[in-house]
């Protein structure tokens, strides 16, 4: 229940997610610029680097950056397989999180 009150939407989970990977302020992942700026229009890249003009979201550089999958099913998945005790089964994940099996063997 405590997971679902800290990530009740995709927000919630983007915000965590870059305070995780960015704690030092927003920078580009591809050339960790900090001269970098919102822009509201551009799902699913949602920032903009000045220095290198590329868009970027805190997905780029990391192991979700082709996936799919909403950032609150990843946060679910990750906290399942880091507090099983012997490792979770992909039909597991993918039962609980509600994906495809094929979607979660790749998301572990």
């Amino acid at each position: 229940m405590q997971l679902a009150e800290m990530f009740p939407d995709e927000e919630a989970a983007r915000r965590w997610f870059e305070s995780r990977i960015w704690p030092d302020g927003r920078h580009c992942p591809r050339c960790k610029s900090t001269r970098t700026r919102e822009v509201k229009a551009a799902k699913p890249m949602p920032y903009w680097c000045t220095d290198c003009r590329k868009y970027f979201s805190v997905r780029v550089g990391t192991v979700m950056e082709a996936s799919r999958l909403p950032l609150r099913k990843w946060v679910y998945a990750i906290y399942l397989h880091m507090t099983s005790l012997k490792g979770v089964s992909s039909t597991k994940i993918a039962r609980d999180i509600d994906i495809h099996q094929s979607s979660a063997w790749h998301l572990l």
